[in-house]
């Protein structure tokens, strides 16, 4: 029996008179057949990631409310949200990430839908799924994710210091997931100390959720490994980079649980799902972090599919041939085949897309389709 390759719609950027962003998305939306996936009375959940506070490279707000009027356009009734993050920061718990949304420009008012965070007031808001996978059995999916009838997934894609990229299968599988479930992907992840870099700044210290670092006699962090919950905030704020992840197994373990969570978090949504990704202000770092490093590569535009693993693969196929940009991480490094390689060499990424090939989320064979006249 042949098999249907699944096809990403592709815009570029460049706007004029005629045709801005706003218009491209739309067109997109209408292209990818989005129409036929959300039906009257849909409670939608419209999955994005609103940055936190003092970033500033997420996703535009005009983005995201023109593709939830596009939502409602179906009938449906979308409702924004994301969940709580187990590290310190400003989205720790559904007041905190609230009070994010709207310093960051995220209300009902500019977005014209509800925000709701989707795992609750503290992150407990939780609903088993069984998976059976080959390193989760059961996912703790958040409660409005699950309960939803059908969902948009807004992905901006960007590097990634753990998973090597953030694309539209971290968005799922981590953005889905609620404390204790986050908790469980990131178990393998064990940070040490390198004592020759640390110059004893305490960053570290007052970014850890689990209280875990100290200053030893030396002015040296010391992380107590019995405590540690995996997070990587530590490795991600150390500014001399004195903290490299030392997995204690390997980066796929991470990578296999994601994918298997993404899998939990749409596996009541055959034909309800579908994936818009950004590439724009691409950095080497997630949003989830206080601050935007310079951009990497050029603008490239949008992609729709309603195949995460193809809409991701192609996210990559087109940043490893964009344009390095000067001044950022991979300035020197436009030569390279693998750009994302380039920026995190000890990070296999395409681990995660062949699991998730393999637990049948979707295929990394794709056909790219260009919507630009």
């Amino acid at each position: 029996m042949q098999v249907k390759i699944p096809k990403v719609y592709f815009s570029n950027c460049r706007e004029n008179a005629k045709l801005n962003n706003l218009k491209k998305l739309e067109r997109l939306f209408h292209k990818a057949g989005f129409d036929g996936v959300f039906q009257p009375s849909d409670r939608t959940a419209v999955k994005i990631h609103w940055g936190e506070p003092g970033n500033t490279t997420y996703i535009p707000v005009p983005f995201a409310r023109t593709l939830v009027s596009l939502v409602r356009g179906c009938g449906a009734r979308p409702f924004l949200t994301d969940t709580s993050v187990i590290y310190k920061g400003g989205r720790s718990d559904a007041l905190l990430n609230l009070e994010a949304a709207a310093f960051n420009g995220f209300t009902m008012q500019t977005i014209g839908a509800p925000l709701i965070i989707a795992d609750g007031l503290c992150g407990t808001d939780s609903e088993e799924i069984e998976v059976g996978g080959k390193y989760v059995k059961t996912a703790k999916i958040a409660g409005a994710i699950r309960q939803a009838n059908s969902m948009l997934v807004i992905s901006h894609f960007k590097g990634h210091s753990v998973v090597g990229y953030g694309g539209a299968l971290k968005n799922l599988g981590m953005g889905c997931a609620t404390s204790a479930g986050k908790q469980v992907l990131h178990s393998d992840v064990r940070p040490k100390v390198d004592a020759g870099k640390c110059r004893g700044d305490s960053l570290c210290i007052r970014n850890c959720p689990a209280n875990c670092i100290v200053l030893n006699g030396e002015l040296k962090a010391v992380i107590d490994q019995s405590r540690c919950i995996g997070c990587g905030e530590c490795a991600a704020v150390c500014p001399e980079k004195a903290i490299p992840i030392n997995w204690a197994t390997t980066t796929e373990r991470l990578q296999g649980k994601t994918a298997e969570y993404a899998f939990a978090a749409v596996k009541d949504k055959q034909g309800k799902a579908a994936y818009i990704s950004v590439l724009m202000n691409m950095t080497a770092d997630c949003d989830c972090y206080p601050w935007s490093d310079n951009k990497v590569i050029q603008d490239i535009g949008f992609l729709a599919s309603t195949d995460p693993v193809a809409i991701d693969k192609a996210s990559i196929d087109l940043f490893n041939g964009g344009m390095v940009l000067p001044g950022s991480m991979l300035e020197g490094k436009g030569d390279a085949k693998d750009k994302l390689k380039a920026m995190y060499p000890n990070v296999d990424y395409g681990y995660i897309l062949r699991h998730a090939q393999e637990t049948g989320l979707g295929s990394m064979e794709y056909e790219l389709v260009k919507v630009d006249v």
